[in-house]
């Protein structure tokens, strides 16, 4: 994977999250942040982090933002805020803005001011537990692709454990594909119609909203 350059505007829980995602992964992180407190907790995880107020043009001009191969805007709970330094970083020639909205009204600001990403990281929090909740202890991830498409991982039911997957016909019956199994920590992909089912087995399944909710309703 190439190593990327990334900038962080925000220390909030969303531009905590994001920095410790981004570092595990390798990737270069610069980070703003105006909280010296928070700036502090950080300074053993980043290299190179700035206790700056980022509303300040002369700061992310003299970052060179139009070198980072993305900037993220994490400070969503000021909407002033967070359209000034959009603006800013658009104007500065960044290549591209990630920015959190708290609400609809303002990702349509950040988009038109030009944002090439909207964050809403609460709701799609709220979402990702909504289908956990539906089926407890069964579902550990959740991934919508698209408004009407979505990836579900899910422990094998019953009804499905010790059968092949030819046997169950999911594709025709329910209208979903199994794309995956995660067994004893190892990923079979793309599972032919000769694999069976084994107990605690957890499968990847795509399909529609509604075809998956229904299979995870038997």
């Amino acid at each position: 994977m190439k190593r990327c350059s990334i900038l962080v505007i925000g220390l909030g829980y969303f531009g905590q999250a994001v920095v410790r995602e981004l570092v595990r992964m390798g990737h270069e992180v610069v980070v703003i942040e105006k909280n010296p407190e928070l700036v502090e907790d950080f300074r053993d995880l980043v290299e190179d982090l700035r206790c700056a107020d980022a509303t300040d043009e002369n700061v992310l001009r003299n970052l060179g933002v139009q070198h980072f191969d993305a900037c993220v805007v994490a400070t969503g709970t000021d909407l002033g805020n967070s359209v000034l330094i959009t603006a800013t970083l658009k104007e500065l020639g960044a290549r591209f803005i990630a920015a959190k909205a708290v609400t609809e009204r303002q990702a349509h600001i950040l988009e038109k001011i030009g944002a090439n990403l909207i964050v809403f990281p609460e709701r799609e929090a709220g979402e990702r537990l909504a289908h956990q909740l539906l089926s407890p202890g069964r579902i550990s991830a959740y991934l919508e692709l698209d408004p009407d498409w979505s990836l579900e991982e899910l422990e094998a039911p019953k009804w499905m454990v010790g059968k092949k997957l030819k046997d169950l016909d999911l594709r025709r019956k329910y209208g979903v594909t199994v794309i995956a199994i995660k067994r004893n920590g190892k990923m079979i992909p793309n599972p032919g119609g000769e694999d069976s089912i084994l107990a605690k087995d957890h499968l990847l399944i795509f399909g529609k909203n509604e075809d998956l909710e229904r299979i995870l309703s038997l």
